[in-house]
């Protein structure tokens, strides 16, 4: 299979004439780092393997990670072969236990010392699991771009076989039998999107799912699904444990959202039971030129509520036009409550007194 060109995915052209060329130089690069390097680059590798998992970097990014959003580089790429595919190749055991290799799953090697252990074992996962195990849970979360929280990490990783057939039993590794619809993210089996909201349940509290859901029906995002396709999946799992969690989650979820902090400040705000803010504000000036996009607010009284990420402080032209565009808005009579990470800390209690006081203020 030839590089798509994603930076996520690794060209998978086996060369089977190498092993000769692998035995020949066994001796010779045990004296030779250049050499070592040399054989590494040439060894082949079965099946394609993504990069690491990323979730966005606390306060770095205001949108939704992987919902049509630009990714940071990723680490240059990596090889991965199987045991079984090497000796079928020509390799001996001796020679796959070579320094030039790592071994991140028993049955798998990877070229070169690991720079990401996270990914290394995901690649060497994908290329020892069954044809009929694909990727589940916060580890299908994590390829299809949706946001978790920071308590969840990339380890372990989630493999899934289907309904009445044998799990993976391996350190870091969580097996489950589940059905799914599976679909194929960066050349890797991974439940679909309305699966995917249905199993994470189990591993996510309330508000979390709700960002997770906001995330999926996400204008933003290009495989965006409707709140009505995972309400109408979640019916497929009625009875299964966990479905009132999933139930709850559902009515809670809201398109335009654009970050899971946004979500969160929408929750925090119905908790205390404040009329629920429309999303994604639109003002404009008397002469109908567009003064800007809030995240959140109340026409009628003409409130806004946003929140600033870290980058809003950080990059200079951002904080400027951040400046001027409250200027503008504050002289079409518009009062904005801008809203940060400590603000959302002890539940809420300011920012939602705040509120409350300019509800009352601006209501009089």
């Amino acid at each position: 299979m030839a590089n798509s060109g994603d930076p996520l995915a690794i060209s998978c052209v086996p060369t089977p004439s190498i092993g000769a060329d692998v035995r020949q130089s066994c001796v010779a690069q045990r004296r030779s780092r250049p050499l070592a390097a040399w054989r590494a680059s040439r060894i082949p590798h079965s099946r394609a393997a993504i990069g690491p998992l990323h979730r966005p970097s606390r306060g770095t990014s205001r949108g939704w990670h992987g919902a049509g959003m630009p990714r940071p580089a990723e680490p240059k790429q990596r090889r991965v072969i199987t045991v079984q595919d090497a000796l079928a190749l020509g390799f001996t055991r001796y020679e796959l236990r070579t320094r030039a290799l790592m071994a991140p799953a028993w049955g798998a090697r990877v070229l070169a010392a690991p720079s990401d252990a996270d990914r290394d074992l995901l690649a060497a996962i994908d290329a020892v699991r069954r044809p009929d195990q694909f990727l589940s849970h916060t580890t299908a979360a994590r390829i299809h771009g949706l946001p978790l929280p920071a308590r969840i990490l990339p380890l372990p990783i989630h493999l899934a076989s289907p309904s009445y057939t044998s799990r993976m039993r391996r350190p870091d590794v969580v097996g489950h039998r589940i059905k799914a619809r599976v679909v194929t993210m960066r050349g890797m089996p991974v439940e679909s999107l309305e699966d995917c909201f249905v199993h994470v349940a189990s591993l996510l509290d309330h508000d979390e799912l709700v960002a997770v859901g906001d995330a999926i029906v996400a204008s933003t995002r290009r495989d965006r699904l409707e709140i009505a396709d995972l309400v109408r999946n979640a019916e497929h799992f009625r009875g299964a444990r966990g479905m009132s969690r999933v139930a709850r989650a559902l009515g809670a979820i809201r398109v335009g959202a654009e970050s899971p902090q946004e979500s969160k400040v929408r929750l925090l705000i119905v908790r205390a039971g404040i009329r629920e803010p429309e999303l994604q504000v639109t003002v404009a000036s008397d002469d109908g030129s567009l003064i800007g996009r809030l995240d959140m607010g109340w026409r009628d009284l003409r409130l806004g509520v946003e929140y600033d990420g870290q980058h809003h402080r950080v990059d200079a032209r951002q904080y400027a036009r951040d400046i001027d565009r409250h200027r503008r808005l504050q002289e079409a009579g518009w009062e904005v409550i801008r809203v940060t990470a400590p603000d959302l800390g002890d539940g809420a209690r300011r920012m939602i007194a705040i509120i409350r006081a300019a509800m009352a203020r601006r209501s009089a």
